[in-house]
């Protein structure tokens, strides 16, 4: 009798701790999947900056001027860079905020981030996604005292009626 709950505890162990390493190795997949696709996504930015032709793809960008376009291009490598960091845990919320904040100290930083804050959240598909959006709305605050509007109510309209930070 003793030695059947011997047995079973040691299968249960043997069991557990596969199910632990399955759980971890999924993990470990799921963060150099982040990383690899922000790699992806950095590389074509760098593209952009590269080979201005490339540009074009992105309409939106049409009426910014040069060095505008590519100061957006670069602002949106960084936030993307930071968002797949602190999705893999390698940025914290405190990190991601005093980014925010560096990037937000201009009226340059703060006026991109109004114009790309919407399609940013809805591209947006998780709950880690949200939180890091959630911490850069939180940055922009704490460096404007602005509460923007939820994405999706008009933000566009918003920054028209607001004067120059």
């Amino acid at each position: 009798m003793r030695s059947n709950r011997v047995m079973t505890a040691a299968l249960l162990t043997i069991a557990g701790t596969g199910i632990a390493h399955l759980v971890l190795s999924e993990r470990r997949h799921r963060d150099r999947t982040v990383l690899e696709s922000a790699r992806i996504h950095q590389r074509l930015l760098a593209a952009q900056v590269e080979r201005p032709g490339l540009r074009a793809i992105w309409g939106s960008l049409t009426p910014l001027d040069l060095r505008e376009r590519r100061l957006h291009v670069h602002r949106n490598a960084w936030v993307s860079a930071w968002e797949a960091l602190y999705r893999v845990g390698a940025l914290s919320a405190d990190g991601v905020h005093g980014a925010a904040c560096a990037l937000f100290a201009t009226p340059e930083g703060l006026e991109w981030w109004v114009r790309v804050r919407e399609e940013r959240a809805s591209a947006t598909g998780d709950e880690r996604g949200r939180r890091f959006h959630a911490l850069m709305e939180a940055a922009y605050q704490d460096e404007t005292g602005t509460v923007l509007p939820q994405p999706g109510t008009g933000t566009a309209q918003f920054h028209a009626q607001q004067p120059s930070p």
